[in-house]
């Protein structure tokens, strides 16, 4: 998939502000246009109030909140560090944070959003990763509230279960894989001979498209499967990991626990999922 046509989430949050951060070297290194877009519903003073509000009242809120947003807008720009233009665009949408952003991201070819940090102050101008991953039918790329010195380097690791979400994401990500030296094709499990078939076939794949990848079977013992992951980033000191998300239902992973969780919440380095 090319990249050339980028939306990035921007709420004024710590999170927000490094995925704008990323968004501008990917803009760069792709020769991509570059949206930021705020997504918003009603803040909870206005949903406490509003029964009670007079005229007046839900006229001075109202004028608030869209400082508040012409002010996010303001701040995009300073973090972007490049004024609107042809390349540059900026969008707002009410109604719901999660549903706005997930219905405008159809149109990008790849989403990028912060770790989730939303506050009590802030939850109604913050998008949840794991919703717009699961629902957007989008590549999302999810970033960490700081932005590690390998970011955008040159390794790459994919995680492969075999399933049809790792190969979305696999598909998704070729055009950042071509520009990777190093790329880890890890499964977690058991290190038989149909595993590394699989890996095999994966990498076979990849080679068709100019990618060199590398196979490596780790297996689980007691660790969750995010952990093994971001393990293997760690070692190989891996700029980005791609994964599936959400083999397991949402509701499943929010009940239990999962892979995507535990991964967008804990990744020290971007992470980029598919559905």
């Amino acid at each position: 998939m090319a990249i050339k046509n980028i939306l990035v989430a921007f709420s004024g949050s710590e999170s927000s502000r490094s995925a704008v951060k990323l968004a501008r070297q990917m803009m760069e290194k792709y020769d991509a246009h570059l949206t930021g877009a705020l997504t918003y519903a009603p803040s909870e003073v206005s949903t406490t109030l509003k029964p009670y509000a007079s005229a007046e009242l839900t006229a001075v809120i109202s004028a608030a909140e869209q400082d508040r947003r012409t002010a996010i807008h303001t701040e995009f720009l300073s973090v972007l560090g490049l004024p609107e233009g042809e390349k540059v665009h900026w969008i707002e949408a009410g109604g719901d944070v999660d549903y706005s952003l997930m219905e405008l991201a159809r149109t990008y070819d790849i989403v990028l959003i912060g770790q989730y940090d939303g506050t009590r102050e802030n939850r109604n101008l913050v998008p949840h990763p794991d919703m717009i991953a699961l629902n957007s039918g989008r590549p999302v790329l999810v970033v960490p509230p700081e932005l590690p010195d390998t970011v955008l380097n040159d390794k790459a690791v994919l995680a492969w279960d075999g399933g049809k979400s790792a190969a979305r994401a696999m598909s998704d990500a070729l055009d950042i894989l071509a520009s990777k030296s190093e790329v880890t094709l890890v499964s977690v499990g058991d290190g038989n001979a149909e595993t590394l078939a699989k890996l095999n076939r994966v990498a076979a794949h990849l080679k068709t498209h100019g990618i060199v990848g590398e196979a490596e079977i780790v297996p689980r013992t007691k660790r969750s499967i995010a952990k093994v992951l971001l393990e293997v980033v760690e070692k190989h000191q891996a700029g980005i990991l791609i994964m599936g998300a959400y083999e397991h239902s949402k509701f499943f992973e929010d009940i239990w626990g999962g892979t995507t969780n535990s991964a967008i919440n804990s990744a020290k380095v971007p992470v980029l999922m598919s559905h």
